[in-house]
């Protein structure tokens, strides 16, 4: 174990000198000069600034830092200033509103005299019995849609 730890601490040591004799040799090139010249990398091409954006000269503006404006297609573009630039991003008021939903109130039965309804509920559904005097507007929508579905 001894003679290992001899023979590393000496060809350090060995190492170390061949280092320092090499740079007080006469004529030899120093180690900056020893060092083979790089090549110089070509210069990469500059990036290309992104491109900003910024509403139409056209465009209406509805308040401080929001615009709307119709590109050629016909479609409505909401543009709005924020701290990372102008952004843009297509209005969904100018879109169609979807048909208004069924009523929540179904007619089980319908007599001259009187009419059931029936509203389901998280609870269970729930019916009660009316007269054509008594209903009120979203009962009288229901009972005309359950007509216009009977004659189909």
């Amino acid at each position: 174990m001894k003679q290992i730890a001899m023979i590393l601490l000496f060809s350090g040591a060995l190492a170390a000198g061949a280092a320092a004799q090499a740079e007080k040799t006469p004529g030899a090139a120093p180690k900056a000069a020893q060092k083979p010249a790089s090549k110089a990398a070509p210069k990469a091409a500059p990036k290309a600034a992104p491109a900003t954006l910024a509403p139409p000269p056209d465009a209406e503006r509805i308040a401080e830092g929001l615009w709307r404006a119709r590109d050629a297609q016909g479609r409505t573009w909401i543009y709005k200033k924020t701290p990372f630039g102008i952004v843009r991003y297509e209005d969904d008021a100018a879109k169609d509103t979807p048909a208004p939903a069924p009523s929540a109130i179904r007619v089980l039965e319908a007599t001259p005299t009187r009419i059931v309804f029936e509203r389901r509920t998280p609870f269970g559904a729930t019916t009660w019995t009316r007269t054509p005097a008594e209903l009120d507007d979203e009962e009288r929508q229901a009972l005309d849609d359950w007509r216009k579905a009977a004659k189909k």
